[in-house]
């Protein structure tokens, strides 16, 4: 009878490590695949469809290995690469993908045989399960917070998709690999290590720390400051404290909730804005950053400014805008941009200016690096944008100017993919356009000019 190893082959890391990749590089397409699924059925929780495609690389990692211990490696390494190639929750997606790890690898050890497809149904299923309490834990806002029985919901549906995809999906996998001697059998193991509960259990406590560290760290400041193009900046609330809070009802990705908070109207009215103002930009602590339109602003009484705690330990977060990118979490400052357009020139029907708040529903974030180190930044479409303007049908090429020289780009390249994106790179108080794609290739920046030839 054949016994464990107590320790990870090379293969095996190997195997992991490309698991992880490939999970931390899809799951931005996965997520992309929920999202259109929530915009088409319109409610809360939809996303979760595809939840179980998130943590199949873990079960798969399980049974490729055939070691506990191996859900919550690849689990580790799996959110390392989001978070390394532009995941918008930060720090956060990587606690997500060591829970679901660690639950992958705690259920597969209650089981004596861990090739049984329970084994994988059951862990599939509360690995992507989890992820749903997780964000409510860490990321929800006020008016996103699930009553508990559409939480239960949503994560019963979380739970399904574990089932199928993670569960029978990679049990189906895994079996046609080995038939067809891609991958060797591996020997099941009849007997686990002593110290396999013990690691997994000092896994399971240095996770609850990182998640403490976590929460606290995704609060916020207890000041918020407010500048830019104003005439008066000043740090909320130890100044204009005196501004009353309101209640308000919005909804966000289909969640209804009466909230309260400062209006945003009235924070920005005692800062006084120029008279060219374009737009606010609103960034949180841990560095993501949107904007809203200052029409936005002036007419949408539901903008708040949502406290959270009470002195030293409070935080705020802004909500009620029309869109949900602008839902930030632990907010550091609130920042008025004026003159925010790029002049777009050229062989087009109804040729104007770019104007990034008319785009900000097309709006994806990535990671790009414009000098500064890598930033989350948001870039429509460059083909949709052009398209809106009619280019003319012998077009054959886009010329992005800078000030010292212009580059060209095919305009079917162009028009034929999402690819080519226009982001819009906010400072402190100053705007300015890059040209990249959605890998993180940035081609132009510091962009003056579109011209289509």
């Amino acid at each position: 009878m054949r016994e464990e190893k107590h320790t990870f082959s090379t293969r095996d890391w190997l195997m992991m490590a490309a698991l992880a990749a490939l999970g931390g590089v899809t799951g931005t397409y996965v997520n992309a695949m929920g999202d259109l699924m929530q915009s088409i059925l319109g409610f809360a929780g939809t996303t979760q469809w595809a939840a179980g495609l998130h943590v199949v690389w873990l079960t798969l990692a399980m049974g490729l290995t055939g070691r506990v211990g191996a859900g919550t490696v690849t689990g580790l390494l799996k959110g390392l690469v989001e978070l390394l190639t532009g995941n918008t929750h930060g720090l956060l997606v990587v606690l997500i993908d060591l829970i679901a790890g660690l639950l992958v690898d705690a259920v597969f050890l209650l089981f004596r045989r861990k090739d049984r497809l329970p084994a994988y149904m059951l862990a599939g299923g509360l690995a992507a399960a989890s992820n749903v309490f997780a964000f409510q834990l860490f990321a929800a806002l006020p008016a996103d917070m699930l009553a508990y029985g559409a939480m239960a919901l949503v994560g019963l549906l979380a739970f399904a998709s574990g089932v199928v995809f993670a569960g029978v999906l990679g049990w189906m996998l895994l079996g046609a690999l080995r038939r067809a001697g891609v991958v060797r059998n591996q020997p099941v193991p009849v007997r686990h290590s002593a110290l396999t509960p013990v690691l997994l259990g000092c896994a399971a406590i240095a996770i609850a720390l990182f998640g403490i560290y976590l929460h606290s760290a995704l609060a916020g400041p207890a000041t918020i400051s407010i500048g830019g193009a104003v005439a008066v900046p000043y740090d909320y609330p130890q100044a204009h404290s005196d501004i009353a809070q309101v209640t308000a009802e919005g909804s966000l990705h289909g969640v209804s909730a009466k909230y309260a908070g400062i209006p945003v109207r009235e924070l920005l009215d005692r800062a006084q804005p120029a008279s060219n103002a374009d737009m606010l930009l609103i960034r949180a602590v841990d560095g993501y950053a949107f904007f809203v339109s200052m029409d936005e602003v002036r007419d949408n009484p539901a903008l708040l400014l949502a406290p959270k705690g009470s002195g030293s330990d409070a935080a705020y977060d802004l909500v009620g805008a029309e869109n949900s990118k602008a839902w930030v979490r632990g907010v550091s400052e609130l920042t008025v941009v004026a003159g925010v357009t790029l002049e777009v020139k050229g062989r087009l029907d109804a040729p104007e200016a770019f104007d990034p708040n008319a785009w900000q529903f097309d709006m994806d974030a990535i990671a790009l690096d414009v000098g500064n180190g890598p930033e989350k930044l948001q870039g429509a479409p460059l083909g949709k944008v052009l398209a809106s303007m009619g280019p003319a049908a012998d077009a054959t090429e886009v010329l992005i100017h800078t000030a010292d020289g212009s580059e060209s780009l095919p305009i079917a390249d162009v028009l034929g993919s999402d690819d080519v994106r226009l982001f819009t790179v906010i400072g402190d108080g100053t705007v300015s356009f890059v040209v990249a794609r959605m890998d993180s290739t940035v081609i132009v920046s510091q962009v003056t000019a579109l011209e289509v030839k």
